[in-house]
C-alpha cells in the first residue's frame, strides 16, 4: 500500500470516528430524550384520565318539537370549552387536555334516541343550557345502562361494522346547513325540509336484533396546528381559511406596472362569490375540533349489507355540491384481494372501531386502544347544529322515542 492510500485511509477512518463520537454524545441523547418525553406525558396523561368521571344523558324530546335548530347551535356554544391546556404545568405536570363531548344518535332496540356524553363536573351546565332552549324535553342520567355497554363484543353472536366521516374538502368550507335549507325562519311544520329528517327515518327503518349508533366528538378549537414555514407559530382553521380566500379573489396576485392584468382575470364568478361568501360567513362562527363515528352491530341473523350501505350514505343530505360534504372512511376492509370478509385484520378493524365508540375516544392517543388516532377536521356551531337536532313534526318515524307531554318542570336548583 502506498503511503498517500495509508494517508486516504487513515482520513476516512478518522473521520467515522469523529461521526461515531458525535453520534454518541449528541444523536443518541437527544433520541432518549424525546422517548422520556413522550413517555412522560403518556404517563401523565394517562393518569389524568384515570381520575375521570363522565356521564351520558339521554335528551327525550317532547311530541310536539316547534324549536328551530337555532336552539340547539345556542347550546352547543355552551359545550365551547378550551380550558385544560393553558400552561406548561396543566399539559405537562398534571397531564391536563380539553375536554370534548360526544353528540349521540342511535338506533337501540329499534328506538331511535338521542344522548350527550360529557365529563360528570359539566352534567349541571349542560342541563341548565338544554332546558333554557328546551323546557318541554326531559334529561335522564343513563350512565349505569349505557346502551353502548349492554352489547358486548362477541362475534359468535353478532356482525359488526363501522365507518368514521370527514369532510371531502378543507375544513373550512362548509357542509350545506339548516340555514341554507330555510329553517331558520318560521315556517309551517308541513312546509319544512331537514336534512335530519333523512337520517332519523333510516335509523327508525331497522329491523329487530340490528342497532346503529352515530357519535359527533368534538371539542373546542384552538391554535393548534403548526404554521407553514415556521419552527414554532401555531394558528387555527382561520388562517387557512384567510389563505385561501386571498386565492379565490386573486389577492395574492402581483400586479406587474408594466404588463397590467386584464381585469376579466380578476372577477369572480357567482360560485366563486358564493363560496367566499360561505367561508367568511363560517370562520365568523365558534369553531369546534370534530369526529364523527358511526357502529353497526346486529345479531348474526339479523345483519344486512343494506343497512351498511345506508350508513355509509347517511350524511349526504348535508352535502353542497358547491362548497362541502361528507364522505366515509376508514372502514374495515380487506388489505389483500385474496383476504375474506372474515380475514383476522378485518375483524380486528371492526373491534377496533367497535371499542373507539364505546370509549368515545378519539383525540388523545393515551385515551384510546391501540395508540389510534383518528383524523378530525373542524365545524363551527351552525354546521354542528345542522347534524345533531332535534327533528320537527316532519320526522314521522314512530321509533323516534319521544314523550308525551311534560312530566316535571326543570329542577329549580339547577345552577345558573
Amino acid at each position: 500500500m502506498s503511503p498517500s492510500s495509508s494517508i486516504e485511509t487513515s482520513i476516512v477512518f478518522i473521520t467515522f470516528l469523529r461521526v461515531l463520537y458525535i453520534a454518541i454524545i449528541i444523536v443518541i441523547p437527544v433520541v432518549l430524550i424525546q422517548s422520556f418525553w413522550s413517555n412522560w406525558v403518556a404517563y401523565v396523561r394517562a393518569k389524568f384520565f384515570a381520575n375521570q368521571k363522565y356521564v351520558l344523558l339521554e335528551l327525550k324530546i317532547p311530541k310536539i318539537m316547534t324549536k328551530s335548530p337555532l336552539a340547539m347551535e345556542i347550546f352547543i356554544n355552551s359545550l365551547f370549552q378550551p380550558g385544560g391546556e393553558g400552561t406548561w404545568m396543566d399539559k405537562y405536570i398534571k397531564g391536563s387536555v380539553r375536554s370534548w363531548f360526544s353528540l349521540e344518535i342511535a338506533s337501540v332496540n329499534g328506538s331511535v334516541r338521542f344522548f350527550i356524553w360529557a365529563k360528570e363536573k359539566f352534567k349541571d351546565m349542560i342541563e341548565t343550557n338544554l332546558y333554557s332552549q328546551y323546557p318541554d324535553i326531559e334529561i335522564a342520567d343513563v350512565t349505569d345502562v349505557d346502551y353502548t355497554k349492554l352489547i358486548p363484543y362477541d362475534p359468535t353472536k353478532y356482525q359488526y361494522w363501522g365507518c368514521e366521516f370527514k369532510k371531502s374538502e378543507v375544513s373550512h368550507l362548509p357542509i350545506k346547513t339548516y340555514v341554507d335549507y330555510g329553517l331558520s325562519e318560521d315556517q309551517k311544520e308541513e312546509y319544512k325540509i331537514d336534512p335530519i329528517t333523512p337520517v332519523i327515518e333510516f335509523l327508525g327503518s331497522l329491523r329487530k336484533g340490528e342497532n346503529v349508533w352515530f357519535q359527533i366528538c368534538i371539542r373546542a378549537h384552538t391554535k393548534d396546528q403548526k404554521k407553514p414555514d415556521t419552527w414554532f407559530d401555531k394558528v387555527d382553521w382561520k388562517y387557512f381559511a384567510n389563505e385561501d380566500i386571498k386565492k379565490r379573489t386573486k389577492r395574492d396576485l402581483k400586479i406587474d406596472k408594466e404588463k397590467p392584468m386584464n381585469p376579466a382575470l380578476m372577477s369572480l364568478t357567482q360560485g366563486e362569490k358564493a363560496a367566499v361568501e360561505a367561508i367568511e360567513k363560517s370562520i365568523a362562527k365558534v369553531p369546534f375540533d370534530c369526529a364523527i363515528r358511526a357502529v353497526y352491530v346486529a345479531t348474526l341473523a339479523s345483519y344486512r349489507s343494506t343497512t351498511q350501505a345506508g350508513i355509509s350514505g347517511a350524511l349526504r343530505p348535508f352535502g353542497a355540491q358547491n362548497l362541502n360534504s361528507f364522505k366515509a372512511h376508514k372502514a374495515p376492509e380487506k388489505k389483500h384481494f385474496w383476504h375474506s370478509d372474515d380475514h383476522e385484520s378485518v375483524i380486528s378493524q371492526r373491534k377496533k372501531l367497535f371499542e373507539l365508540f364505546r370509549n368515545r375516544a378519539f383525540f388523545y392517543n393515551e385515551y384510546i386502544p391501540r395508540g389510534y388516532k383518528g383524523d378530525y377536521f373542524v365545524m363551527n356551531t351552525e354546521e354542528l347544529a345542522t347534524v345533531f337536532h332535534f327533528p320537527g313534526d316532519v320526522a314521522r318515524t314512530p321509533s323516534l322515542s319521544r314523550v308525551s307531554a311534560k312530566k316535571v318542570e326543570p329542577p329549580s336548583n339547577l345552577p345558573i
